[in-house]
Order: C-alpha cells, then structure tokens, then sequence
C-alpha cells in the first residue's frame, strides 16, 4: 500500500495542474491551432483520405500537404476522441492532457527501476512540475513537443528493461514507443536520438549476448516500420515545398540563442521568443529550469559521490545525466553556434531553447536518487520538503493567458475561421506557388478564358468533381495549390495541368461539349511504398505482440497494481 501511495500522490498532483481544462471550453495559446487540425483530420478520416496528408481548408482555404510533413499521431489520437464524444474542444483538451499524464508515468517507471518507489515519484513530479512543461502546454500550446515529452521517458523505460532482461516484450514496447515518437514530433526525434543511439550501443557493449542484437533489431526495424508512412515522404518530398520558410527571418535559429542568465531568472510571460537588442522589444517567453530543479540536480551531484564506490553503476547514471544536461544548456548558449552550423539539419530546430526538454527529462530523472542516501524519517522530510518546494514556486505557471468561452461551432465560423485558416500559411506551401494568395479563397473555381456552365460541384478533401456545359474551349483554374500527384481527368481521360502562375494554382483546358471532370489527389511512388511498408510494420507488430499474450497479460497486470514489487 506504501509503494501505491507514492505513486498515487504523484499522478495526483500531476492531475492538479489540469485545473484549466475545467475551467473554460478552451483556452489560448501561441500555437492555436490544435482545432483547426483536428477538424481537418476529421474531415480526412470522414472523406476516406487515410493516411491523411492534404488538409483542404488552410493556406487560406487553398489547401495543402500539412500532415505530409508535420508529424500526425496526435490529430489521428484527437480525431477519436473527437468521433467519441462530438466535441472538438473536449477532444484538443483530452490531447493535451494524455501526453502530460502519460511523462508522469513512464518518468516514475523509469526512476523507480533506478531509485526505488518514492524516488521514482519524486522524479516523476519534478518532471510534471518542470516550469518548461507548463511552457510547452499552457503557453506555446506545442503539441507535439507535449507527446514527445511522453515518449522521452517510455523509451528510456522500454530499453532500460530490455537490457535487464532480454525480452521481446520490451523490444516490442521500445520500437513502438520510437514509432510514436517518430510521429509525435521530428524535432523531438533530432533531440533525443542522439541519446537513444548511444544508450542503446552501450547496452550492446555491456551485453555478452546475441539476444540483446536481435531485440533491438527488431525494436529498431519495428519503430521505423510502423512510422514510414510519415518519416519517408517527409524526407524524400522535403523540396516540394518552402519548407526553408520555416528556418528563416524570426524562425532562424541565430535569432533565439539565449544566455545562461535566462535560464535562472524565474519571470513568466506569454509573449513571444525574440533576441533582447537595446531598444527593442523584451523576451516574452520564461526559459528558466527552475530552482528547485537546479537544487536537485546539485544534491544528485552529491549523492553520484555518495554513490561512487558502493554503487558506482547508478552513480554514473547521475555523471552521464549530468553531462547531458550541461551540453544542452551549452547548446541554447550562443557560445554553441559553430555547432549548430557544423550540424547543418539543427536550424530546422528554429529555437535553440528546445533543448531544454532535454534538460527537464534528466534533471528530473535523476531528482528521484536523492531518496537513495537518506533513510527514515529524514527521507519524508527531505521528500515532502522538496514537493511542496516545486509545488509552491512552479504551480502558477500552469495556467494559460486567457480562456475562451466559445461553443465548438464559433470557433469554426466568423472572424475565429478566417484566423486560424489563415495562420501559418507560409508552411509547407507547394514551390509551383511563388507566394501565397492575398486573402481567403472566394470561389471554388474560376473561368479564365471562354464561355463554360458548370454545375454539380462535389469536393472531398483530396478530391473535386463537377460537370461542364462548354460552348467554346475554355480555361478552368480551380481554388486548389498543385502539388504532385494531383490529377485531372476529362471524361475519364488525363488532361495536362498548368500551374505556372503566381499562386500556382491547378488550371487545365476543355474543349467544346458536355464533360465530366474529375481532379484527385493520388499518391506519388514513396508515399504508395511508406504505406505498404507500415502496413507490413504493423503486420509486424501484431505477429509479435501475440506471441507475447500471455507475457503481456501478467505485464498489464503487474503494472495495473502500481509496480509493486
């Protein structure tokens, strides 16, 4: 009962700091736009388009390929709840509060295989409570920094059990949890593989057998199965799109370096991230690893000396941490910039300060060893000392700016439609357009040149179909970016698209006559072969996870009475 309870006081306190999702149908953030791509995931999943790639309504009502290269799983995981329950604000909010329970839990998990039950709990609070969670979800509103933040420490804990004990279970876990990161979010993935990589190789040098090589092949080969119906696309597609627009002017990398100063001033705001020059405007943003996270880290210090000769394995675990987070506060330094141009692929991090995900995951996994050098009495005062210690300083950063007390349907009408179709438009916009449309798009199609009826005009979200009454040959351009494949079909027959005009746009030519024109959106080659791959990815999985069902079964179990052994 003892070891539920510390972890039961931990999920506890973690489920406090979602009081503003009780408060208000929705709330603001920097990145408002997790409803928006919701309802345009549902219209994907509605209108057939699975995997869902084109997005028909943003780019000012233009369309384009947003979830060909901004990672999906957490609009498909917020699409079902949204199918569920008919709310899109019920389903955006159960998004965010998914990822932010699930890092308190696979944080405890992992800790406590290190630290011992009440360490695992104290790590996991410190990381619920890290001023850079409450960043992430109630004032940038990043939702895929939000998923990433989970998948950090379940694949930590997936390889952590593999290398003790070799089983397919947890190579199974491992190349599932990397899977769902791959599609959570890439620029996590460029973070944290480093780690895993080397954590993983390391393992491999400790192992004395092959068993340990098949398992985290299969992880491996798993994890990057499942996800390539995203990942390959999303590279091999990369120069379809201005995805450079993303690493330019306010989004270049130089503009966001901050000073080791920054990370210890305890100020909160909602602005934005911006280079502090004299007579310009102030930073908005807080950076700060928080206090009570910098005291932790330097009692883990002491007790990795504690540690050294008596359990010097664990000790290491805290120097490595350590290491980890010194070069990460290094790489949100400016100092670090010939790294970052040594490294060409980091400028599409845009913010240096991400790096302190990486902070927070460590600092936090290793808060948990302060447990392991005092004993009795001393260690509930020490551990309820530094609870209410995080508590006190970090829990008013969990609330957003404002709220909104719209229903679900003003916030996809009027002045809230206009605003969050227009956001981002410059994103992943097809290079056929050399700069996107002025305003939102006010006709479905336009007649160019010649005399042209049409009428039963029918879309989709990756198709359009309507019939023509021409009376001469006529010039059709339609509301609709091109973008390779898109198709246009005259009576069944393939007709050649134009797109060489300022907003690139689809146009094509009919001649004389009644017709029926179909345009849709096929897939490329790659897109047609990372499908196939995931589909034999998850083929895979299953293969695999029944031949642990028993396993699996006791593993559920096991788990269910809050890891008590």
């Amino acid at each position: 009962m003892v070891k539920r309870l510390a972890f039961i006081v931990g999920l506890v306190l973690t489920l406090s700091l979602l009081w503003p999702l009780f408060k208000a149908p929705y709330f603001s953030s920097l990145d408002d736009v997790q409803i928006i791509r919701i309802y345009e995931m549902d219209k994907c999943i509605k209108d057939g388009q699975i995997p869902c790639r084109w997005v028909p309504d943003l780019g000012n009502m233009y369309g384009y390929p947003l979830f060909n290269y901004y990672a999906p799983l957490p609009y498909y995981f917020g699409e079902i709840f949204y199918l569920i329950s008919g709310s899109i604000t019920l389903a955006a909010k159960i998004m965010f509060a998914t990822p932010f329970l699930g890092a308190f839990i696979f944080m405890y998990l992992l800790s406590k295989r290190l630290w011992g039950t009440w360490g695992g709990s104290l790590s996991g609070i410190f990381y619920s409570f890290a001023p850079y969670h409450a960043l992430v979800f109630y004032v940038r509103g990043a939702m895929g920094e939000m998923w990433a933040l989970m998948f950090f420490p379940a694949i930590l804990w997936a390889v952590y059990r593999l290398k003790e004990t070799s089983k397919l279970l947890y190579s199974i876990l491992t190349g599932l949890f990397l899977g769902l990161l791959i599609l959570s979010h890439n620029l996590s993935l460029m973070l944290f593989i480093p780690i895993f990589m080397i954590l993983l190789l390391y393992f491999l040098y400790r192992s004395t057998s092959w068993r340990m090589v098949k398992m985290t092949v299969i992880a491996l080969s798993l994890g990057v199965m499942l996800a390539a119906f995203y990942w390959l696309p999303m590279i091999v597609e990369k120069e379809l799109v201005y995805v450079e627009t993303t690493t330019q002017g306010y989004f270049g990398y130089t503009e966001h370096f901050k000073g080791v100063h920054k990370l210890l001033e305890s100020n909160w705001g909602y602005g934005q991230s911006v280079r502090e020059i004299p007579g310009g405007p102030p930073d908005g943003l807080s950076y700060q690893i928080g206090p009570v996270h910098l005291l932790v880290w330097i009692l883990a210090l002491f007790v990795a000396w504690r540690l050294w000769k008596k359990k010097r394995s664990l000790s290491m675990v805290i120097i490595i941490s350590s290491l980890i987070i010194m070069f990460s506060i290094f790489m949100i330094n400016p100092r670090s910039n010939f790294v970052w141009k040594i490294f060409d692929p980091l400028k599409y991090l845009q913010f240096p300060w991400r790096f302190l995900s990486i902070v927070i995951l460590f600092i936090s996994l290793i808060a948990g060893s302060v447990m392991l050098v005092v004993r009795n009495r001393l260690s509930v005062l020490i551990w309820i000392s530094l609870v209410i210690g995080v508590i006190v300083l970090n829990f008013a950063y969990f609330k957003p700016e404002y709220f909104y007390f719209y229903t679900d349907q003003q916030f996809l009408q009027g002045t809230n439609w206009e605003r969050q179709v227009t956001r981002s438009i410059y994103d992943f916009l097809p290079k056929g357009a050399e700069k996107p449309p002025p305003g939102l798009a006010q006709s479905r199609y336009q007649i160019i040149d010649g005399e042209t009826t049409v009428s039963n005009f029918n879309e989709g979200t990756n198709w359009i179909t309507f019939n023509t009454q021409t009376k001469n040959r006529t010039i059709i351009r339609l509301s609709q970016y091109d973008f390779p494949e898109w198709q246009v079909t005259v009576d069944g027959k393939p007709i050649k698209i134009n797109s060489r005009n300022t907003y690139g746009l689809i146009t094509f030519m009919i001649g004389e006559g009644n017709h029926q024109v179909t345009v849709r959106l096929v897939d490329t080659p790659i897109r047609t072969i990372s499908n196939v791959v995931s589909i034999l990815g998850f083929i895979f999985f299953i293969v695999l996870l029944l031949t642990q069902v028993k396993l699996t079964r006791k593993w559920i179990l096991y788990y269910w009475h809050f890891v008590g052994r």
